[in-house]
């Protein structure tokens, strides 16, 4: 079974649980951590583990948008509404 590719955004507590929780998933690869603060501990644990980390935010994503299928959406309620247009505008699951 191919796994669906995914990213978080957000590297907070909760996206760092969700990255912890993907880990152990049958049917999801975590690809990438997307969050805006360079010195985040949540970017920094997701480096170490081998996965991609972005502190640019999702523009900084955007340019390997085609890595990932779907993306975890672990930021504030303001911000799930823009990411949600652009990342299905490029064909992505998006799950807030």
């Amino acid at each position: 079974m191919t796994k669906l590719r995914a990213a978080i955004i957000g590297s907070g507590n909760i996206g760092t649980d969700l990255m912890y929780k993907i880990e152990r998933s049958s049917s999801v690869k975590l690809v990438a951590m997307i969050g805006i603060d360079v010195t985040s501990e949540g970017l920094k644990l997701a480096e170490e583990r081998g996965y991609k980390a972005y502190a640019s935010g999702l523009e900084g994503f955007m340019k390997d948008v085609d890595l990932i299928d779907v993306v975890f959406d672990a930021t504030t309620a303001g911000a799930h509404e823009v990411h949600n247009e652009l990342l299905q505008a490029k064909g992505k699951i998006v799950i807030d």
